[in-house]
């Protein structure tokens, strides 16, 4: 999967992540429904939202408002507000002490986690966890916008995947390399001139052929013979 340069940007930055988690997370204290349940039919003596017209109607009974939070909510909640912190202290460039992959896999993580919750929050609050024989007035709209910022989240942690099998460290890092130190120079045999390479006897000490001294040979220090008396 490939993505435009700009979307890597931002997402590498984190700053298109940092806005969606903190809109995600206000969301989740906002009004996701309201529960209202029917009574029985009458006049109502006075108009209300439900009986605009003032005619007969049921009579409406509605329970608190409620958000996003509790069960699953409360889980992408945790976790969507780990991903804002995480995502600031990336745009602020603090000293992490991890490499570009280790950072994107962080964020990766953790984008998908509020994605899988926020589906398992919406889901619930549309089945199981909707109150029988009522109806919800508000019609989840926040509920809706929720599971927007979500999968926006999750596009960022597809970025940052991206992100990550680019940069990932390898599995086995590579050997230190080994220096291997230079092989001596092979010497030439006892003998032989390092000039000419004429073959001497071993006791020679200048070649015979070109007259140069044949370094591997000590030098024999000639005695000095005692002055003759006068």
């Amino acid at each position: 999967m490939t993505f435009s340069r700009r979307g890597i940007s931002w997402a590498a930055e984190g700053t298109l992540l940092a806005l969606a988690s903190l809109l995600y997370f206000i969301d989740l204290f906002l009004p996701w429904s309201q529960a209202c349940s029917l009574l029985g039919h009458r006049i109502l003596p006075f108009p209300t939202p439900f009986n605009p017209a003032h005619v007969a109607s049921a009579v409406s009974v509605c329970q608190a408002q409620t958000g996003g939070w509790g069960g699953a909510g409360t889980v992408a909640g945790v976790l969507v507000g780990l991903l804002f912190l995480w995502e600031v202290t990336r745009v602020a460039r603090l000293a992490l002490g991890l490499g570009r992959g280790y950072r994107s896999l962080i964020s990766a993580g953790l984008a998908f986690g509020v994605l899988i919750f926020a589906v398992i929050n919406v889901v619930a609050r549309l089945t199981w966890d909707a109150p029988q024989g009522v109806s919800l007035v508000y019609g989840g709209l926040f509920l809706w916008i929720s599971l927007g910022l979500a999968v926006v989240i999750g596009f960022g942690g597809l970025a940052h995947w991206q992100i990550w099998a680019e940069n990932a460290p390898p599995a086995h890092p590579p050997a230190p390399p080994v220096a291997i130190p230079p092989e001596a120079a092979p010497s030439a045999p006892t003998g032989v001139c390092p000039s000419c390479g004429q073959a001497n006897s071993p006791e020679a000490r200048f070649c015979s052929a070109c007259g140069s001294q044949l370094s591997g040979q000590p030098r024999r220090r000639t005695p000095r013979r005692p002055a003759p008396p006068p």
